[in-house]
């Protein structure tokens, strides 16, 4: 028995909560009886449990749509038999999932699968969402966990749409035999003739029911394959699945099946369908320009869709760059709605073992990411010759780089290393039995071919010189075999610090490196060059992979130890996904290395910080509760590097630029810019209300400014603030007030004898308006008016405009607010009161100001109420200090979907250029 094997069986007997160090030692205490278990597999056993239980997963956040949805599982889950869920949580178990991770996976699948149809409830309906991960993180195992659940609940047809390549479908076609269908499906359906059932993966825990699949690991779908089983939808009591490409001929030929051997009402299958589209980014995305044209795949997608009465669309990704610009408006008579995720959208939260862009690229840390340990990346400085950019198909490859020549060399390294540990019953040397490097320096077949024989005679003349030489002394080995010594001189450059010898692995090597292959894996070598499945037990596959394309979507390279990479690639969602290299990698971590050149790592590091502002994008609106309709995604452009998508995933997309100031220190900003909609500032208002209640909390309530006509608190703590700036919805072109930055800038100077962690907070009670603004509990016993404020608005606008010569907010009066009477008489008779700078320089606190405003929209002589009289809440800061006069500024590009420019942007025309840019004229 292993220490991984007693981790699992620990796994099962503490599946809700992670156990306590007693439990755990009573545990190990009656295995070592009972199966006189060695000591120290006990205690690599006691350390294996400890890091598997440390393993946590946060719950995804989810954006949801505000229009009526019953939420029906609950009320349903008395009455749902959780089968298929059961036996795949066991397998998950088993396989080494901790017991918090596999909780959180089924709370968090719960919660996608409430969002989508009801399948028993009768009618017609259609959910649309999205569901974003991390490259390589587990999307797979997340859907094939709602897949289950959808099982369970009564969903009868299921679609699983993987890339456009065959390998890739392969892969999935085969996960989803063990997570869901629980037999071989190659073994199934083969020849067009049913045949045994051979239980797999989940088959194997529970063999009691069985899934039904129309398409196996050797076939996509095929009418006459299906046609073989003689059956309809309608009269299998079990669900169906279909993993299929995304191919216009497979597609259209299911979606013909379907309606040939299937009874419809009104043209649709009276039956629920769920559709889950993997790398939903690829392929699925209409990039027609003509809003009447849709690309074949697309129509195809929502064919089958439209096929059926009630349907549900997922679809799944981590590079959501190119969903985020489908047009939520587009609509066909025949074609009905695109994929735009109208319902949901929801952001996965990867295990604390996720090795993430974050970690790798040391940029801000993002949920559980840590920084490593040890430097993972090395740089490429010798193939620009050898592999230019913009090399053709013909291009001769010339003698192996250095680079490349030492990554192979780290390759075989590592590989003998995993195996001594192995041998040596290390625990946790995760990554299963097979080993993987990646080398993908060119998109063209032959290229890659060619490197591919290159990479074959390099590994055969070190193979022989190990065999010939490895048996001597390191010292003589390395003398008589430049192979050898290079293998020596990379050991001592890598891999000093881990726990075996040089000559340890001088030993290990030829039997380790003996299994290893060169593969090309691309369109030309075929779906079965990188087959995993052919060698399950050890040695298991081993295997340099080289390929392009086919290796850079949706394929998981198992065992991934070295990669190798030269692509030039300018779209941010074609690198990350080139990026194989991201997953996990428990037990083997600190051998893991990756071959980058400096343009590549920076592109990388670009990247990873529009993610990570993206996702912050996601958190703010799921906080302020927008809907994705609502949700103007903006993502971070790098003009002249780096495109989000491909050029015509965009075409609803704008560009802007914004200027940004670094530092806030003496700097006053306001948002004069507002939120159209009654939505936005009906939540604004709850947020101050939010707001006073959490200082009244702090024991922090309001007094009557001494220079009346305002409430003001006094020693806000900062994190107070900053929470509230996190939530508050700042109308995002309010270009210098990005509340989130703000909010960051203020914890991060928050410190005590940081001038910014204690703030003054001021609301003006002393406008125009005599209609009590706001019935705050807190603030009962105070009269508050509305300032009345000029604004420009058009009706298909979603911003309004504060007017006035400066489209200011407030004015320097309010800044009196953040001092004391007696404090700002001194400053009157110093004459440090003649301008806002002068006055920020000297103040001791910073000021935020809560206005409340109900606006004006003027009409020559007629001065209406805006929409009714609504409040229109804005925020004023002012920062302590002197700012400085070469303050550096930074441009920032965002790049604006539909709903964005809806959201944020007024008509184009000269006049509300002007009112952006705040050079509007009229009083």
């Amino acid at each position: 028995m292993t220490p991984d094997q007693i981790t699992a069986m620990a796994g099962n007997r503490f599946p809700a909560h992670p156990p306590t160090e007693a439990q755990i030692v009573d545990f190990l205490t009656r295995l070592k009886d009972a199966f006189q278990l060695p000591e120290k597999v006990v205690e690599d056993a006691r350390r294996t449990i400890h890091a598997r239980f440390a393993i946590r997963m946060e719950m995804g956040d989810t954006l949801r749509d505000s229009a009526e949805h019953a939420a029906w599982l609950n009320p349903r889950r008395a009455s749902i038999d959780p089968f298929y869920w059961t036996r795949y949580r066991e397998f998950l178990i088993e396989r080494g999932w901790s017991a918090m991770v596999a909780a959180t996976l089924d709370k968090s699948t719960d919660e996608m699968l409430d969002l989508l149809g009801d399948p028993i409830s009768s009618g017609q309906w259609r959910r649309r969402g999205l569901v974003v991960g991390d490259v390589q993180s587990g999307k797979t195992a997340t859907y094939a966990a709602l897949i289950c659940k959808a099982a369970d609940a009564g969903y009868r047809m299921i679609i699983l749409l993987t890339g456009i390549l065959e390998n890739v479908r392969r892969q999935t076609q085969e996960r989803l035999d063990e997570s869901f269908i629980g037999y071989d499906s190659s073994d199934f359906l083969n020849d067009t003739k049913v045949k045994h059932r051979r239980p797999v993966g989940v088959g194997l825990k529970n063999a009691q029911r069985f899934g039904v699949v129309f398409t196996s690991k050797d076939r996509d779908f095929q009418k006459a394959a299906a046609s073989a089983l003689n059956i309809s939808l309608g009269a299998v009591n079990e669900p169906v699945l279909v993993v299929m490409k995304k191919n216009k001929a497979v597609l259209e030929r299911l979606a013909s099946w379907l309606r040939a051997r299937n009874p419809t009402q009104n043209g649709r299958i009276a039956l629920p369908m769920l559709l889950i589209d993997d790398e939903a980014d690829n392929a699925s995305i209409n990039t027609k320009s003509d809003p009447n044209e849709t690309t074949a795949i697309n129509k195809a997608i929502r064919d089958l869709l439209g096929l059926f009465d009630r349907s549900s669309y997922v679809g799944f990704t981590a590079t959501p760059f190119a969903n985020i610009f489908i047009d939520p408006d587009s609509t066909h008579e025949m074609l009905d709605d695109d994929l735009f995720p109208r319902d949901f959208i929801h952001v996965l939260k990867p295990p604390g073992n996720y090795v993430g862009m974050h970690r790798l690229f040391n940029t801000p840390n993002e949920g559980t990411d840590e920084e490593l340990d040890h430097e993972v990346i090395r740089t490429v400085t010798d193939a620009d010759e050898w592999m230019p950019d913009g090399h053709k198909k013909d291009h001769e490859l010339g003698p192996l780089p250095a680079s490349l020549r030492d990554a192979v060399f780290s390759f075989l390294l590592a590989t003998a290393i995993r195996d001594l540990r192995a041998a040596a019953g290390a625990p946790g040397n995760g990554g299963g039995i097979h080993r993987s490097m990646l080398v993908n320096v060119s998109r063209f077949t032959a290229v890659q071919n060619t490197l591919a024989v290159a990479l074959h005679d390099l590994l055969e003349q070190v193979r022989r010189a190990v065999r010939l030489y490895g048996e001597l002394p390191p010292d003589r080995a390395a003398r008589d075999s430049p192979e050898v010594a290079d293998l020596e001189r990379m050991f001592i450059k890598e891999f000093m610090r881990v726990e075996v010898t040089w000559p340890m692995v001088l030993r290990a090597l030829h039997t380790s490196m003996a299994p290893i292959t060169v593969q090309a894996v691309n369109q030309s070598t075929g779906a079965k060059s990188l087959d995993y499945t052919v060698a399950k037990e050890a040695p298991g596959t081993r295997v340099i992979a080289v390929g392009g394309n086919s290796l850079s979507r949706g394929l998981t390279l198992e065992g991934l130890t070295t990669s190798y990479f030269l692509r030039d690639s300018r779209a941010y969602d074609t690198l990350l996904q080139m990026g194989r290299w991201f997953g996990y990698r428990d037990g083997y971590e600190d051998l893991c290395r990756i071959w980058l050149t400096t343009d590549a790592r920076g592109m990388y590091r670009k990247v990873t910080e529009a993610t990570l502002e993206l996702k912050s994008d996601f958190t703010r609106m799921i906080l302020r509760k927008a809907t994705p309709r609502e949700f103007g995604l903006r993502v971070r452009t790098h003009p002249g590097t780096l495109l989000i998508t491909a050029r015509n995933k965009m075409l609803t997309g704008r560009t802007i630029a914004i200027q940004r100031d670094i530092s806030l220190t003496g700097r006053g900003i306001e948002s004069p810019l507002l939120y159209a909609g009654k939505t936005e500032n009906e939540r604004n208002v709850a947020e101050i209300e939010k707001f006073v209640n959490a200082m009244g909390a702090k024991g922090i309530n309001p007094a009557e400014s001494p220079f009346k006509g305002a409430l003001v608190w006094r020693e806000v703590p900062a994190e107070l603030v900053a929470a509230m700036l996190e939530r508050f919805a700042v109308h995002p072109m309010n270009y210098d007030f990005q509340p989130d930055s703000i909010a960051e800038f203020v914890r991060r100077n928050k410190e005590q004898g940081n001038k910014l962690a204690l703030w003054t907070v001021a609301m003006p009670t002393g406008g125009q308006s005599k209609t009590k603004v706001i019935e705050f509990p807190a603030l009962a016993d105070f009269n508050i008016n509305a300032s009345e404020r000029v604004v420009k608005h058009k009706p298909n606008d979603r911003a309004v405009q504060i007017s006035g010569k400066s489209a200011r907010v407030g004015g320097k009066s309010d800044l009196r607010h953040a001092f004391t009477l007696g404090e700002y008489e001194e400053l009157t008779e110093e004459g440090q009161t003649e301008d806002e700078p002068s006055i920020r320089d000297v103040m001791s606190n910073p000021l935020l100001i809560l206005y409340p405003i109900r606006g004006v929209v003027r009409d020559k002589d007629t001065r209406t109420p805006y929409r009714e009289g609504m409040l229109l809440p804005a925020l004023g800061m002012h920062f302590p200090g002197k700012p400085s006069p070469d303050s550096e500024k930074e441009l920032v590009h965002y790049r604006l979907n539909r709903v964005a420019q809806r959201s944020l942007l007024p008509e184009t025309d000269a006049e509300d250029d002007d009112v952006l840019n705040g050079q509007d004229d009229v009083d």
